[in-house]
């Protein structure tokens, strides 16, 4: 079993960044395997969707719907929402 720990900056802003080419880089040459890959953030999360269509900005329009960033949650963690 290989692994490989790496860190993705995204800034104050909701983003879906495409990990494609990382992912696959990492597993050229490899052979069959299975690749996980863990998000360790309460506030983070993955999604696998086919992107460039408008499904990235529909899932966060989607997300914006199910969990606005306004100041009804209990949890604060320095930003609202």
């Amino acid at each position: 079993m290989d692994s490989d720990t790496f860190t993705v900056r995204t800034g104050s802003a909701d983003v879906v960044l495409d990990l494609t080419d990382r992912a696959q880089a990492w597993c050229r040459g490899r052979g069959d395997g299975l690749l996980h890959v863990f998000v360790p953030h309460a506030t983070a999360g993955l999604a696998v969707l086919e992107t460039g269509a408008g499904s990235d900005d529909d899932l966060l329009a989607a997300l914006a719907d199910l969990l606005p960033a306004d100041d009804r949650w209990r949890h604060r963690h320095g930003t609202p929402g």
